[in-house]
């Protein structure tokens, strides 16, 4: 068995692991962004077609959008295609991660077929998932719902373009990654990359972490911000329910 560690011996050897993760992406800074900008200008082109179809899917008979600048819609487009980039984007930058702590901790993990395409699969349906959840199900109420109660009050409802697109775009990517969640740190602890001791040590401190993120992602209205910072806290806590089960790691001897 581990030994019992100090909060101060996990606080440091996270902030290692991080250290060492951060100096293994600057050294593929040049490869990491040329993915990224194609990525990027690939995504542009279709940004026109996203927007469309949020426009159509999403926005509430009766309510109108508009746009308050000239370059308000190139914008729009260049954020788009900026999120859509970096969600490409991070399977290099996990793959880049974990190899360098798996560097730095000498640990061995035999890369099988059979595994990668079982777990590939779950993170796909994964993301599907919490996507299709916030994009069918959650913003058609939500947005509804404030639309209503917005023409109760005798209010016509008018919608900047940037500030509608945005929030669907971010919410449906967000939800997607939340549902991510339970799969990534059951890998995580799996394979003794992050230790199962110290997400629970530092609980609360990932609750402030979450609503952070929660508030900076969304609109500034608290409803928003509950909205995606809840899910994450309620993710979090099954994600180490499913660690639990399954088991802290493989590595329980040394």
């Amino acid at each position: 068995m581990y030994p019992k560690k100090r909060k101060g011996d996990i606080l440091n050897s996270f902030m290692e692991d991080i250290s060492v993760v951060i100096v293994s992406l600057r050294k593929k800074l040049a490869l990491l962004f040329s993915v990224f900008f194609v990525l990027f200008m690939i995504s542009f082109q279709f940004a026109g077609l996203i927007i469309s179809t949020i426009k159509d899917d999403l926005l509430p008979e009766g309510a109108k959008l508009v746009y308050v600048s000239p370059l308000e819609i190139m914008i729009l487009k260049m954020k788009i295609a900026l999120f859509v980039g970096l969600f490409c984007l991070l399977p290099f930058l996990i793959f880049f991660a974990v190899r360098a702590l798996m560097k730095r901790k000498l640990v061995t993990i035999k890369i099988r077929k059979v595994p990668v395409v079982i777990v590939s699969f779950f993170a796909i349906l994964s993301f599907l998932a919490g996507a299709s959840y916030a994009y069918f199900i959650m913003l058609p109420l939500f947005i509804d719902y404030l639309y209503l109660n917005a023409a109760a009050s005798g209010v016509t409802a008018t919608y900047s373009i940037f500030s509608f697109i945005s929030f669907a775009v971010q919410a449906t990517l967000i939800f997607g990654l939340v549902f991510e969640t339970p799969l990534v740190l059951t890998l995580l602890t799996r394979y003794d990359i992050v230790q199962y001791q110290t997400l629970v040590t530092y609980r609360k401190h990932i609750y402030v972490v979450c609503l952070i993120v929660g508030a900076v992602i969304t609109p500034p209205d608290i409803i928003s911000q509950m909205m995606v910072g809840v899910p994450l806290v309620v993710f979090f806590e099954l994600s180490l329910i499913i660690v639990r089960i399954m088991g802290a790691g493989k590595g329980k001897k040394k």
